[in-house]
């Protein structure tokens, strides 16, 4: 089985973020969010992968390369004009060949069993399946209904079952497809796979079903979603996750205080008495100087924290500072 990455996306909900970076290389727990999703993959036995470019994708190829460091043969779409997810996904036809294929968002962390899914979407017979999980903000994700047997029966407001007996859920970014669903989509170069084509499926009668998801999953969509995930994985162990940096220098000062739950990336620095922690992740080089306070915060690679200076619920890079609530976080004393 083969798969596809879904990271042409110009990011803009995590802007200014994604104005230095493609949101599928910003750092989570200082690894890329994309290599998370690779290693997922990986666990579960693909080798092939596909990943759609647009906003900043050469910086993604650079990082990326062939995939053989993740144990994977990478190939890469193009889309100088951006095709939609749906574009994306038929551009890579000849890719998918003729065998059932997964797509995943690049902008997801996710805790899922790929195997169980793809069981579950075989055992039914479907043309298309979702993972879903129950749904925590109805407004910001909208609504996929199922029926007792886990068949879509309303998607997003746009069709209406007959049906009382339904389950509310929200969409993950986990598809499985097979391949009919290419002759099944619209005579167009550019669509969205969820809002232009999946009601129609459904409205069709073709067998579309959702897989239910109750692990970890957490979307980077905003600041706010992005520090969380920083926060989640200093807690959370994700099996998959990717493995730490060589091992390098970490220097703290004597004087320092540090408070766990903390991760500290090659060559960063808490000098003097600075005061680091709670839920602090130091990207690799970056610098805490003396008398700073720093809780509930991101730092990038190279970000430095000047003397004196007190940063909560920041994300700082080299060259900006994005404040982000934390959910559930207290002020610094």
């Amino acid at each position: 089985m083969k798969a596809m990455i879904l990271a042409a996306g110009l990011g803009e909900r995590l802007r200014p973020l994604t104005n230095e970076l493609p949101k599928p290389l910003v750092p989570v727990a200082n690894r890329p969010i994309i290599e998370y999703n690779l290693r997922l993959l990986k666990k579960y036995g693909i080798k092939e992968v596909a990943v759609n470019l647009h906003h900043l994708g050469d910086k993604i190829q650079d990082h990326l390369g062939d995939g053989r460091r993740f144990g994977l043969q990478i190939t890469y779409s193009r889309e100088p004009r951006l095709l939609g997810t749906g574009g994306g996904i038929r551009r890579l036809q000849a890719f998918f060949g003729h065998e059932a294929f997964i797509v995943i968002n690049a902008d997801i962390l996710i805790d899922i069993d790929l195997m169980d899914l793809v069981v579950f979407h075989r055992a039914q017979g479907a043309l298309a399946t979702m993972a879903l999980r129950p749904n925590e903000d109805v407004v910001r994700y909208g609504t996929i209904h199922t029926d007792d047997g886990g068949r879509i029966r309303e998607f997003l407001g746009k069709l209406r079952a007959k049906t009382d007996t339904l389950h509310p859920w929200m969409f993950t970014g986990v598809h499985v497809m097979e391949p009919g669903v290419f002759e099944r989509m619209p005579d167009q170069e550019s669509f969205c796979i969820n809002r232009d084509v999946y009601a129609q499926w459904v409205r069709a009668g073709h067998p579309c079903y959702g897989y239910l998801h109750r692990g970890y999953w957490r979307d980077l969509g905003t600041p706010t979603d992005y520090l969380q995930a920083n926060l989640d994985l200093l807690e959370t162990d994700l099996a998959f996750a990717p493995p730490e940096d060589p091992e390098g220098t970490f220097e703290q000062s004597p004087q320092a205080s540090l408070t766990a739950p903390c991760k500290f990336g090659a060559g960063s620095v808490v000098a003097g008495d600075a005061v680091v922690g709670p839920g602090v992740v130091l990207g690799a080089g970056s610098h805490v100087s003396a008398g700073a306070r720093v809780a509930r915060s991101v730092l990038w690679p190279d970000a430095r924290i000047e003397a004196g200076e007190v940063v909560e619920q920041m994300i700082v890079t080299r060259f900006q500072r994005v404040h982000a609530a934390s959910q559930d976080a207290p002020s610094l004393p």
